[in-house]
């Protein structure tokens, strides 16, 4: 049989295009695919791992501690909590102390850092061991000259207080009670003894005066008023009215030592009265 002739003899076949076509996606599907796997061998891929890894270890030791502390709060008891809180408690008190020792220890240091300077005195300014003894030996005589001098003054303050009359009368026996600002002093008695004025409606001695003066026409009391015992002077004053016995008063001028010398040598006035 013979050869069917050709239709045309200028036809292009496409099979090789297409497998050129098919065979660059194969090398690039192929160039992607070694590329992804070299990837995978990367030291970010290494370490994104070893951290998952990390991670992992890190959660179940930390369920291993939470089973530990449940077993421990099991076989302790109920002060399991408390003694944690104490634990808690002593850190954050122990964290607060080194701080505050790292401060202290801070100022030590600022502190050393300073330096003090002590001015040099010229020796022909100091004073010598001698001329303090001379000083001193100085001081103390005048001192001595004061103190008798003092103690003269004293001695003639106390020897010029002044008693004025008051218009008490002369035909009585005077029992003399001095009045001071929180106090009395009976001279009735030898030696005078004092009284505090909240004392003095229960004290014998006063009573006893008292008494002597209420049961004897020709006795009275003599109050000796100083200037800073008024308040006194009404209290025992105001006593003495209370229990109709006679009194009088006499001011006293003055802050020295009473003298009642001459009062001592007047005679009663029932010894008047008999002569």
């Amino acid at each position: 049989m013979a050869r069917r002739p050709r239709d045309n003899d200028d036809d292009v076949s496409l099979f090789p295009f297409l497998s050129i076509i098919a065979c660059v996606i194969g090398v690039l599907t192929m160039m992607i695919s070694t590329l992804a796997l070299a990837q995978m061998d990367t030291p970010d891929v290494v370490l994104i791992e070893a951290n998952e890894k990390v991670t992992g270890e890190l959660s179940v030791a930390e369920q291993e501690v939470a089973r530990l502390k449940k077993l421990l709060d099991e076989k302790i008891g109920p002060g399991a909590a408390t003694v944690r809180e104490e634990v808690s408690a002593s850190e954050k008190e122990l964290t607060e102390l080194a701080a505050e020792l790292e401060k202290v220890h801070k100022q030590l240091e600022e502190q050393q850092k300073v330096k003090v300077v002590i001015p040099q005195l010229d020796p022909a300014q100091r004073e010598s061991v001698a001329s303090m003894q001379s000083q001193l030996m100085d001081l103390t005589e005048e001192l001595a000259v004061l103190e008798k001098d003092l103690s003269d003054r004293k001695e003639a303050s106390e020897s010029q207080v002044t008693i004025l009359p008051g218009g008490t009368g002369v035909n009585f026996t005077p029992h003399f009670v001095e009045c001071a600002a929180d106090s009395i002093v009976l001279h009735t008695m030898n030696p005078p003894k004092r009284i505090r004025t909240a004392s003095v409606v229960a004290d014998p001695d006063f009573v006893a005066l008292l008494q002597r003066v209420a049961n004897n026409v020709n006795d009275s009391i003599v109050f000796l008023v100083r200037s800073d015992a008024l308040n006194t002077y009404r209290t025992v004053r105001q006593i003495c009215v209370d229990r109709e016995i006679r009194n009088g008063k006499l001011p006293v001028v003055g802050a020295g030592r009473i003298d009642l010398s001459h009062f001592a040598t007047q005679k009663p006035a029932t010894e008047a009265k008999k002569k």
